[in-house]
């Protein structure tokens, strides 16, 4: 696998390429023409093509989008589970306490206090980011439960870290970028990292919905396939992050990355559109078909319908019988 030490210059040759801040990677003009990341076509696909343009590192009017105390947590974990060089350089402990001004004694940590906030825009002004002692605590622990997961000790978070891959899509003219976790060295099968609130089975597949992760994962294989790089799988590894912190590590199933693929080439398909276009339609836009109930929900209104003899055996769900 050749990896290009990258020039601080817009990307113009398709390629993997290392030293590219996380900062600068989703910064717009990272490449010579428009670029889109997985989380773009994620959005694009699960709610409308002009959410994601609203946050469009490409559109200079994009909304900001503010960063949480969670997303704060996720980065560091991110940068210490996975063995990110410098992590004392980046990130920073909260001090438990700080002296008052006036009599020298030390009190309880307080971001109100004027002192707290000289030091607080201190780090900000050092590009350091403060963590909280509990945070920390956090951290440490989800790394042990992490290094108790057998797969862990068999190598599969070790590989290249920090490494981004660009590929110009020749149908769209679109510039893609991926920049897994851990790109394997010694296998094909790549894994991401994911901070979880709730590891069990349920809880993952409400998860993967809600976030996307085969299309994450299609859009990986689609760029290691363009840039002659093997892919066999793509694994999650989950971690909690409150007690018990139990660790978890998940394939994501063939026929679902296949289907990622189609869900991406529809997604890019659609931002080209609206990028000739000048348009970005909303949710829905143009689809006056009458808004059905889940199935799901349905069945449960007929079930209780039947038990209150309301409803009829043979009463079928478009009837208007009872209207």
């Amino acid at each position: 696998m050749k990896v290009t030490k990258w020039d601080g210059q817009p990307i113009s040759k398709a390629g993997w390429y290392s030293g590219i801040p996380i900062e600068r990677y989703h910064s717009p003009s990272m490449c010579d023409g428009p670029a889109v990341s997985s989380s773009n076509l994620r959005t694009c696909w699960s709610k409308s093509p002009k959410h994601m343009f609203s946050q469009w590192a490409e559109n200079p009017e994009r909304e900001e989008r503010t960063v949480t105390r969670a997303m704060l947590l996720g980065a560091a974990a991110h940068h210490l589970l996975l063995g990110e060089d410098n992590f004392k350089l980046k990130f920073v402990a909260q001090p438990e306490t700080y002296r008052d001004v006036k009599t020298g004694e030390p009190k309880k940590w307080n971001n109100n206090a004027h002192a707290c906030q000289e030091w607080n825009a201190k780090q900000a002004k050092g590009g350091k980011v403060v963590v909280k002692v509990e945070e920390l605590d956090c951290i440490v622990a989800m790394a042990r439960s992490l290094a108790l997961e057998p797969l862990v000790n068999e190598g599969l978070l070790r590989g290249r870290i920090e490494t981004s891959g660009f590929w110009k899509d020749q149908q769209t003219g679109l510039w893609i970028k991926v920049r897994p976790d851990v790109i394997p060295v010694t296998d094909a099968d790549f894994v991401d990292l994911k901070t979880a609130s709730d590891v069990t089975t349920v809880a993952l597949q409400s998860t993967m919905r809600s976030y996307g992760y085969p299309q994450q994962g299609a859009l990986i294989w689609e760029v290691c396939e363009a840039l002659g790089q093997p892919f066999t799988s793509f694994m999650l590894m989950f971690v909690e992050t409150s007690n018990p912190w139990c660790a978890r590590t998940v394939q994501v199933d063939d026929e679902d990355l296949s289907f990622g693929r189609q869900q991406n080439r529809w997604a890019l398909r659609k931002i080209r559109e609206c990028i000739d276009t000048g348009h970005w339609p909303g949710p829905g836009e143009g689809d006056l078909r009458p808004l059905r109930i889940s199935n799901d929900e349905r069945e449960r209104i007929k079930t209780r319908l039947k038990a209150e003899g309301l409803l009829d055996e043979d009463t079928t769900t478009n009837s208007r019988r009872y209207a």
